[in-house]
């Protein structure tokens, strides 16, 4: 048996952990309306009022609902393709792997169980909690068991790796299995949905503000924390709503290293240029519109795929044409473009030393 989550806590030292956040929001919940386990019913004008503290939870459950609405619990719902253009239920999405994902009761033990697949596959295994705190990803084959420090439910993110074939990956997700004692639904307060979306808008205009004051280079191995490791040292509130708001479901930086620039007019032609990190899996790069969103469906490159320069570096190009090497559209409604690099299993370089992509990005044109 392996462990995707080691660390267990008695009722007063969670109560401490989870914070002023969860009692405001059980509070609420237990002085306004009935609680729901229907997506449906998860905005409600009568529902509570978000704030900051709050917005972690919130966000967390409603994508709690909106899963469990599709395939109940304990169960997985798998993509058997690779993110499309029009459906991305959060922002920044990627194309990097077939994603399956699961609404799993841990109250009475639960696992999972992940099926053999060929040598040096990237298939992981990412545990969250319901105030989005994001434990050590799992890898390769094999039988985890889950646990959580708050609440009785957890989200499972699986990521398998995008170079199967949508067959394949079928293949390969029919073969994971949830075993859990408790199969009870998950409910939460509804909250009122003005609130909800501005704190959200808030909080994305924030992380310029955590940029501004940590450096993006401290914040990339920051932003997201476990309560289960040694990177529950670098937790902060502030940051836990952030990255509930920019990037819901991302990991912990020795498992991936995000890199997010700011954003350009999507006019002309930008290279970028940059050596193989040499990460333990592999880099991707993503370009997104205003708002967060892919917009074409040629929207990524990664190690796997993209043709190297002679020397061995990689030369991305962004708006400069097809005749160009690594070639990814910026042209979009919203008049403006930024991109996300990830690091699939950070190098020392990255994770240590630093190398990052983004300051490499040149506008040749």
């Amino acid at each position: 048996m392996k462990y995707a989550f080691k660390f267990f806590t008695s009722r007063a030292r969670v109560f401490c952990l989870v914070g002023l956040s969860s009692v405001l929001f059980n509070l609420q919940a237990n002085a306004q309306s009935k609680l729901t386990d229907d997506v449906n019913q998860f905005f409600a004008k009568d529902g509570i009022v978000v704030t900051k503290a709050l917005y972690p939870r919130a966000e967390t459950a409603r994508q709690i609902l909106d899963a469990q609405s599709l395939v109940g619990v304990n169960r997985f719902r798998h993509i058997s393709q690779l993110a499309p253009t029009n459906t991305q239920p959060v922002v920044r999405m990627n194309r990097d792997a077939y994603y399956s994902k699961a609404v799993v009761d841990v109250s009475q033990g639960a696992t999972v169980t992940l099926p053999n697949v060929p040598e040096g596959t990237y298939m992981t295994m990412q545990p969250l909690t319901e105030d989005h705190r994001p434990q050590p990803m799992s890898y390769g084959p094999g039988t985890f068991e889950l646990a959580t420090h708050t609440g009785d439910h957890i989200v499972v993110i699986i990521r398998l790796d995008s170079n199967f074939s949508p067959e394949q990956a079928k293949l390969y997700q029919q073969q994971m299995t949830i075993n859990a004692v408790s199969n009870q639904r998950f409910y939460t307060q509804p909250v009122e949905p003005e609130s909800f979306a501005s704190i959200e808008k808030q909080l994305k205009a924030d992380v310029m503000t955590l940029i501004k004051k940590e450096g993006p280079l401290v914040l990339s191995t920051t932003l997201f924390s476990s309560p289960t490791d040694e990177s529950r040292g670098i937790y902060t509130p502030e940051k836990n709503q952030v990255a509930a708001a920019v990037g819901w479901g991302g990991s912990l930086a020795k498992d991936n290293i995000y890199e997010t620039s700011r954003n350009f007019p999507a006019k002309g032609c930008y290279q970028l240029t940059f050596d193989d990190p040499k990460n333990k899996h592999f880099w991707s790069i993503t370009v997104y519109n205003k708002a967060g969103f892919m917009f074409n469906d040629i929207a990524n490159a990664n190690s796997y795929k993209a043709k190297p320069n002679e020397d061995g570096t990689y030369t991305i190009s962004m708006g400069c044409g097809p005749e160009y090497p690594n070639f990814i559209p910026i042209s979009n409604d919203s008049g403006v473009f930024s991109f996300t690099a990830r690091h699939y299993g950070p190098s020392d370089r990255v994770l240590k030393e630093g190398y990052r992509f983004v300051p490499l990005l040149k506008k040749v044109k």
